[in-house]
């Protein structure tokens, strides 16, 4: 009886008209409270993952963001629409009207038509407030699990806990179906063709598609962006109608589009000069002045907080981290000091004539190659491990040849130290990505990276005369 009288308060307190449905939702939280959120983590996301620094390129983000905004369900809020210096392929948008798209995806679209259907859709989460009344489930969810767990026992107290964290895995298909209904309306309302949500979701899709494809050959599990549709978008019948109908009951008007592909000319693709740069299987880093060196048949992953090599199919790895030096000790004695494995031999190492040391440890079964190297009171880490027990004979002489590779920049170094960009170019007689892929600077699959770019990967060649997408 308790529990029946908070479940009915909680409902009708928490009920508010949505902005785009006009039905009755679940909400506890006030408009206000919403918008303090978002500018809270807007503050911690800009404090990770800096804004591109293109004024250009923001103002015209900004600028496409706020027409659409205009013809929203929820004009009455100020947006703001920042592009993030991140080779990521993902956008996002935080409630209150802060809205994130990476550079890494910007890349991959083609039309100014596509950016707003990217636009539009995170825009569409913000009207229809999908993460306030995700959050306000997940509360009420917590809610009812202290008094569930109170009556029945912490068993089914935690399992309601697990249901209420399943929305911080995504939106799921309805609310993103609904994003794309929204969005597509925003855009017809101010002049774009529908069919820019169809293309950027093909986009989108093929990404995924190629994202499980390397998934498979590093042995992970493939990740993707709006990855909400089982088959092509050309054969998702339910959004072909939605999007269809967005576009037809809503008059259009003109508008100008710019030339998307030369305002993203010269935008940095991949990495960020301030994470590293990656050129084939080379790895250079200007700020921190290092170098090191895949084997050929590894590739290596970037971040801005972490750097790795992987063997292929994922059957080995090396880990490469930093941290300041703050005790006066050898090399060797700070393996030893920070280890709890059991050390099998060890010797001095001394890449680019600098000091350092490795050890080859075991755990149980389990073997793993540590090394550190000492500069100017940083310390550099290593750690490799396997798959495989049997395998690390296999791949020792390879951690072992990463490791050496460490040197400081040379001047030839220093200059490939700079980030790759975008470049336009016009197709000229007897180009095909294959011959284009055999020059381009692009440091892993070349060939399937220029055609996602400009939306060939399934199908498609290319034609003299029209402008595509290159990387310098």
């Amino acid at each position: 009886m308790i529990l029946r009288f908070f479940l009915i308060l909680i409902l009708f307190t928490g009920c508010s008209v949505n902005p785009v449905t006009g039905n009755r939702d679940f909400v506890t939280m006030s408009e206000d409270s919403e918008i303090a959120m978002g500018q809270d983590y807007s503050a911690q996301i800009l404090q990770q993952v800096p804004a591109y620094k293109d004024k250009n390129l923001q103002q015209y983000v900004q600028s496409i963001g706020e027409s659409l905004a205009k013809k929203s369900h929820r004009s009455n809020l100020i947006y703001r629409f920042t592009v993030l210096d991140s080779p990521d392929i993902n956008a996002f948008a935080l409630p209150g009207g802060y809205i994130f798209i990476n550079r890494g995806l910007m890349a991959y679209l083609s039309t100014e038509e596509e950016l707003a259907a990217v636009l539009g859709h995170e825009l569409g989460h913000v009207t229809a407030r999908h993460s306030v009344r995700q959050m306000s489930q997940a509360q009420l969810l917590g809610f009812m699990s202290a008094i569930i767990g109170a009556q029945v026992g912490r068993t089914a107290g935690d399992l309601t806990n697990i249901a209420g964290g399943a929305f911080l895995a995504g939106y799921g298909r309805e609310m993103e179906l609904e994003a794309d209904e929204i969005g597509a309306k925003y855009m017809a309302l101010d002049g774009y063709s529908t069919q820019g949500m169809l293309e950027t979701l093909t986009v989108l899709k093929e990404q995924e598609m190629y994202s499980k494809k390397l998934a498979e050959l590093r042995g992970q599990e493939p990740s993707s962006y709006h990855g909400v549709f089982s088959s092509h978008p050309s054969n998702d019948k339910r959004l072909q109608e939605i999007v269809s109908s967005s576009g037809t009951e809503i008059p259009k008007t003109i508008k100008i589009k710019e030339n998307y592909i030369e305002l993203i000319n010269g935008m940095v693709y991949g990495d960020s000069e301030d994470s590293g740069i990656r050129r084939g299987n080379e790895f250079f880093h200007g700020p921190l002045n290092f170098y090191l060196k895949a084997p050929d048949s590894w590739e290596i992953f970037n971040s801005a907080n972490s750097l790795g090599f992987l063997a292929s199919e994922g059957e080995a790895s090396l880990l490469f981290t930093m941290e300041d030096q703050n005790r006066r000790i050898s090399p060797k004695e700070y393996l030893e000091r920070n280890t709890s494995f059991k050390i099998i031999n060890g010797k001095e190492i001394s890449p680019d004539g600098l000091e350092g040391y490795t050890v080859k440890v075991s755990k149980g079964n389990n073997f793993y190659r540590l090394a550190v190297i000492f500069r100017e009171n940083n310390i550099y880490q290593f750690y490799g491990t396997v798959k495989r027990e049997a395998k690390f004979k296999d791949f020792d002489d390879k951690f072992l040849s990463i490791i050496e590779s460490f040197s400081n920049l040379d001047s030839k170094g220093k200059l490939f130290a700079k980030p790759l960009r975008i470049k336009s170019y016009k197709v000229k007689k007897g180009d095909t990505y294959s011959n284009l892929a055999k020059t381009s600077s692009i440091p892993y699959d070349p060939e399937d990276q220029l055609r996602l770019l400009n939306g060939h990967y399934l199908k498609g060649e290319l034609s003299v005369n029209t402008v595509i997408k290159i990387i310098d």
